[in-house]
C-alpha cells in the first residue's frame, strides 16, 4: 500500500463477532488496517463507540462498511464531523436495513426455538437449491451460512440482542448527514436485487453526498457478504481517481 493511500477502517456486518478478514490484512497490512468486531456490542451507540475507537487520530483514513456497517457509518456521519476521512465505500447497504419479516419472527422466539427453527431451514436445502435453479452459492447462503453456521459461531442470544437493539433501530430517523461530511467521496456497491437492501432507500441515501458513485454487481446471490472481500477490495481500490488518492 502506497504512503499516499489512507488507513482502512472496516465496519463489519451483522454479528461477525470472531470473524477475521484476511483479504484486507493481506492487501493493506496490519499497520494500515483495522476492523470492528461487534463483540458484546448490541446498541447503536455501542457500535459507534467501537468505530470511533479504531479511527486513527492523526492520519487520513477510508471507511468501508458492509451491510449493517453501512447503516452505522451513515449514523456516524449524521452525528460526528470526520476530519481526516478521505473516502467511504458502502457495500450492500444504505441508511437502514429492512426489518425482514423472517428475521423479525426468528429473533422474537426464545433462544432454544431459534436453534430448532434454524435446523428446519437447514433441511430445506434441496428445495431451495431446486427453486434457485441449482444456484449452489445462493442455497448455501440461505440455508447454511445465513442460519445454522451463523447461530453456532456467533450464538443466537448475542445475535438476537444485536438484531433487536441495533438493526431494527439504526439509521431509521436520519434524513441527512452533517454538512461537513457531505463532500467525502462515497462509493456504493450493491446487487441489482438484494434481500437486505431497500433500493429506494439506497437512492435516498445517495442524496446525502455531493460526490457519490454507484457500482451494481451482477451476482445472483441473496446478499453481499464478506465472502467476496477480495473482489470488493479490487473494486474500490480501482477507484483511486474518484477518491482522490
Amino acid at each position: 500500500m502506497g504512503e499516499d493511500q489512507p488507513f482502512v477502517v472496516l465496519v463489519a456486518g451483522y454479528s461477525n463477532y470472531t470473524k477475521k478478514y484476511p483479504a484486507y490484512e493481506e492487501r493493506f497490512g496490519k499497520e494500515n488496517y483495522a476492523h470492528t468486531t461487534n463483540a458484546k456490542r448490541y446498541t447503536v451507540d455501542e457500535h459507534l463507540d467501537e468505530i470511533k475507537s479504531i479511527i486513527p487520530k492523526e492520519r487520513p483514513y477510508m471507511l468501508v462498511g458492509y451491510s449493517m456497517g453501512v447503516s452505522l457509518i451513515i449514523e456516524l456521519l449524521n452525528r460526528e464531523k470526520l476530519e481526516n476521512c478521505k473516502g467511504i465505500t458502502l457495500i450492500g447497504g444504505s441508511r437502514y436495513q429492512p426489518s425482514h419479516w423472517f428475521l423479525t419472527f426468528t429473533f422474537s422466539l426464545p433462544v432454544p426455538f431459534i436453534y430448532f427453527f434454524a435446523s428446519i431451514i437447514l433441511l430445506t436445502y434441496p428445495f431451495v437449491l431446486l427453486f434457485s435453479g441449482f444456484n449452489f452459492e445462493k442455497a448455501r447462503l440461505t440455508c447454511y451460512e445465513g442460519s445454522m453456521k451463523s447461530l453456532v459461531v456467533n450464538k443466537a442470544r448475542e445475535m438476537k440482542k444485536e438484531y433487536n437493539q441495533c438493526i431494527r433501530k439504526v439509521g431509521r430517523n436520519i434524513t441527512g448527514i452533517l454538512k461537513e461530511n457531505n463532500n467525502i467521496p462515497t462509493l456504493f456497491i450493491r446487487l441489482k436485487e438484494d434481500l437486505m437492501v431497500d433500493e429506494e432507500d439506497v437512492e435516498f441515501t445517495k442524496t446525502f453526498f455531493k460526490k457519490a458513485k454507484e457500482i451494481i454487481l451482477p451476482d445472483d446471490i441473496i446478499h453481499l457478504t464478506h465472502a467476496l472481500d477480495s473482489e470488493f477490495i479490487e473494486i474500490f481500490m480501482s477507484q483511486t481517481d474518484f477518491f482522490g488518492f
